[in-house]
């Protein structure tokens, strides 16, 4: 939704302006409050406002918000001239634009109003009822076909009617739009044996914006089999409600009922519509649908709602045959080109249904070829009633800061693995949400995206170790909405390769260049593009291209992300951009960013392969106030310079740091990053050599909890011996996470990293060699053990034996050993862990998953059934 992304975009900005330590005229920042709290006042009209009666308003509160925001951005970049004379008249200009701007919204929230008030009007004192049809019988003339999903709809059916409980019981259905779950209420709902089991049967249908009144009336004549009347003396609605409500808890009295409650939108809406249903301890059941696993958890709890899957392979031919030949077989002329279409449809039952029924008329191999050619574009030729409604009705749903987030997965490559981390610094970048509350922008950001993971319209890839998301992706066809809904609202521009260069057009926020590196767009003659905000180049090839990029282009650009550009070196111009938040590029040597104020997150990386790429980060970054996230294979950075005494400048932003040489770990680093949460220590064997006690210093750094240490390289191994870990009380009070990962270690460090009181994983990844000073290469865990550990990798070819007490792991929920070929035996103390859920073994020994298996087998005599051993490569 531009118009919310224009809006908390001004107010970042604005917020900047406030707090930033450039010449800014005292008057100017007291204008960028004023205009801060007044385009803050228009969000509370977007999140009420998304309908078709508001979209002009919204249009112009987009236009005007843009504007203004261009122009204050303007101003900035000349405001951090060197020339006092530029910096004095741009002030100037800027406190006019500020004062107009206030003006100028001021109007824009009056008219919102008036329309709000005049909208109100319209929609008040209609009670009338309709002519409505019950949903029971509406149903009941549906053909309910349901292909795939057979031992689902068994153990469905058989929790309806043989479960243990007599209490009322509610059961969450959960899925995306379009994934099959009415159609498998539906199954269920007419099922001979449900039908004979329960004394009454209702259907609701609840939707987003939901009339309590039509969903009572309905259940009510499903209920009695009667028309309902209302007592015409009642005008109020929650007068009418109550009593339909009473009624209908009258006509459950002492009956077994089955209500479906479908589509239903928010925990708000079960909370209302919940109470209508009374407890009558015989086994009546609730079936429920929704987009959102958040309404499901909260509906189901404490039990856990049933996720629909996509149909496989098989499933999907199924339902292609049944609605393109009428459950006969195919032609086999036909097979190849049909098997070609359905793996397109990516498992989607509406999609699968809505291509099938279109080659259902078609008779010739020609014509399938075609549609088999364009099934990918499908979407965008079709309306909302066909392919896309049910997707585009769960966009239209949103909320405009989900909307907003949605639309940027527009930018990426359609089908690609997305990694979480940058999406969120994305976000940040571009302003697309506003914080609330207490929480840092990271939480925020992780909350929006679990909302639209919840809502089923994001899925996803990886965990990590202790189960948070790594990677995450969009279905294509959702894909394929992002690109349609961000067109319309002039916000993304995707580069086609199909086509001959074309400039981008000047409206748009973000463009993205998905395909080959864009020499023909950067050959074009060089044009100003004032409104474009963020550049992504995903080829992601091993290009080496010299080519000018011409970036005095985007003077006003946020996100610059060059990985994919084919460019190997930071192009020319890119120091100017001064009003850039996220850059991620190729570097080495000495990248020109220390103009960069306002940059939130650096990362330099080589695009094809993870090597160390060493380069030096100018003094200047010290003065980056807003830097968040920084992030390389491996960078030097000078100590930070005092400000007050001895005390340190300290970027007080900053969350991660990932690539610190070893170096530059001193007490005053750590004093200059203090607030770090998450850090990377990262250099070859030289590197730790050349400082030896660098590790002893991470105690200065009282708020990390997330610490890895990497060796690029295998040599050094005396040193290595010596010095993989801090010594005995140097480790920072408060890690939760630590991954060791190419180092070597003695047992006796082993010991020191068990007293970490808060640590909860521990992954020590490719360790060439475990051992004590005679080189024994047992691990004995001590009688201290892990006291919070919960999750444990160990990666290591020398490891022989293991050996811990009953006690050693109290918390330890998950254990993945890998390329451990000499291993035989994990120790035996897991047969009577409480805790243990998964145990993997990844290319180990046979006689160690036979070990394994045996724990397991223990664990279910004892009659504890979670504990699960996976083996996968076993050797």
């Amino acid at each position: 939704m531009a118009a919310y992304s224009a809006v908390t975009s001004l107010m970042g900005t604005m917020h900047l302006i406030s707090q930033s330590a450039l010449d800014f005229h005292e008057s100017n920042k007291e204008c960028s409050k004023s205009l801060y709290e007044k385009v803050g006042s228009l969000l509370e009209f977007l999140d009420n406002s998304d309908n078709e009666l508001m979209k002009d308003l919204q249009k112009k509160v987009k236009d005007v918000v843009n504007e203004v925001e261009d122009e204050v951005e303007s101003q900035i970049v000349r405001i951090m001239e060197k020339d006092e004379h530029i910096q004095r008249e741009a002030n100037e200009r800027l406190r006019e634009i500020l004062e107009q701007a206030i003006q100028d919204i001021y109007s824009v929230n009056q008219e919102l109003i008036k329309q709000r008030n005049k909208n109100n009007n319209s929609l008040s004192g209609n009670l009338s009822i309709g002519g409505s049809t019950s949903p029971r019988s509406r149903v009941s003339t549906l053909e309910n076909e349901m292909v795939g999903h057979i031992n689902e709809q068994a153990n469905m059916r058989r929790r309806l009617i043989t479960g243990h409980s007599s209490q009322l019981e509610v059961i969450s259905i959960a899925g995306m739009g379009g994934i099959g779950k009415s159609t498998f209420a539906k199954k269920l709902f007419s099922d001979p044996s449900v039908v004979g089991f329960f004394d009454v049967r209702g259907w609701i249908t609840v939707s987003k914006d939901y009339s309590s009144r039509k969903m009572l009336i309905s259940l009510l004549q499903d209920a009695t089999g009667v028309k309902v009347e209302i007592n015409p003396q009642y005008q109020e609605v929650e007068v009418i409600n109550a009593e339909l409500a009473d009624r209908l808890q009258k006509s459950f009295k002492g009956k077994r009922y089955l209500i479906v409650v479908d589509d239903i939108w928010s925990t708000e809406a079960w909370d209302d519509i919940s109470q209508w249903f009374p407890e009558n301890n015989n086994r009546s059941r609730i079936l429920l649908t929704t987009r959102s696993m958040e309404v499901a958890r909260h509906a189901s709890s404490p039990k856990n709602p049933f996720q629909m899957r996509f149909l496989d392979p098989e499933e999907s031919w199924n339902l292609f045959c049944q609605k393109a030949f009428s459950k006969k077989d195919c032609p086999a002329e036909f097979e190849s080109v049909g098997k070609v279409v359905v793996e397109n449809c990516k498992g989607l039952p509406l999609m699968i249904s809505v291509v099938a029924g279109s080659l259902s008329s078609k008779r010739t191999l020609n014509e399938w070829n075609e549609v088999a050619q364009s099934v990918s574009s499908l979407v965008n030729l079709d309306d909302y009633q066909r392919c896309s409604g049910v997707l585009a009705l769960s966009y239209n749903h949103l909320p405009p800061d989900l909307k907003v987030c949605f639309l940027y997965f527009g930018v990426f490559k359609k089908a690609s693995e997305i990694s979480v981390e940058n999406l969120i610094r994305l976000w940040m970048a571009e302003g697309l949400f506003k914080l609330r509350g207490i929480r840092d922008l990271e939480k925020e950001a992780c909350s929006l995206l679990h909302d639209l993971i919840d809502r089923s319209l994001i899925v996803v890839c990886k965990h990590s170790l202790d189960g948070k998301i790594k990677t995450c992706r969009i279905h294509d066809l959702l894909h394929d909405l992002c690109l349609r809904e961000s067109e319309s609202e002039s916000l993304l521009y995707v580069s086609n390769p199909s086509l001959s260069a074309t400039n981008i057009p000047q409206d748009r926020r973000w463009v993205s260049f998905p395909q080959e590196p864009a020499r023909d767009f950067f050959s074009l003659p060089f044009l100003t593009y004032g409104k474009i905000r963020s550049l992504h180049f995903l080829a992601v090839k091993p290009y080496n291209l010299e080519f000018e990029l011409g970036l005095d282009r985007f003077k006003l650009i946020r996100v610059l992300d060059l990985l994919g550009s084919g460019v190997w070196h930071l192009p020319n111009g890119l120091s100017n951009l001064v009003s850039l938040r996220y850059l991620r590029a190729h570097c080495s040597g000495y990248p020109p960013i220390y103009k960069l104020r306002n940059l939130q997150s650096v990362s330099f990386r080589k695009v094809n392969k993870f090597q160390p790429i060493e380069f030096h980060l100018p003094d200047g970054t010290w003065k980056m106030s807003q830097l968040r996230h920084l992030d390389s294979a491996s960078f030097y950075l000078c100590s930070p310079p005092k400000v007050d005494g001895n005390k340190y400048r300290v970027l007080e932003n900053l969350q991660s740091v990932y690539g610190l040489r070893p170096v530059c770990c001193t007490k005053e680093m750590f004093e200059g990053i203090k607030k770090v949460k998450k850090l990377g220590i990262c250099g070859r064997t030289g590197h730790f050599y050349d400082a030896p006690k660098c590790l002893d210093n991470l105690i200065y750094l009282p708020e990390l909890e997330v610490l890895k240490i990497l060796l690029y390289d295998a040599y050094g191994v005396d040193f290595l011996h010596k010095h993989p870990v801090p010594c005995v009380g140097s480790f920072p009070p408060n890690l939760k996470k630590l991954t060791l990962q190419g180092t070597h270690l003695l047992w006796s460090q082993l010991t020191i990293i068990s007293k970490l009181p808060k640590l909860e994983v521990l992954q020590l990844k490719a360790l060439l060699f475990f051992g004590d000073e005679l080189g024994e290469t047992v691990w004995e865990v001590s009688d201290m053990g892990f006291p919070k550990l919960r999750f444990l990798l160990v990666e290591n070819k020398g490891l022989k034996n293991w050996n811990a007490s009953d006690d050693s792991f109290p918390c330890l929920e998950r254990v993945i050993i890998k390329n451990c070929r000499f291993l035989q035996e994990i120790p035996k103390g897991f047969s009577d862990s409480m805790t243990l859920k998964r145990i993997e073994l990844w290319g180990c020994t046979p006689s160690l998953v036979n070990f394994a298996k045996e724990i397991q087998e223990e664990q279910e005599i004892l009659g504890n059934n979670i504990l699960q051993v996976y083996a996968y490569d076993t050797i």
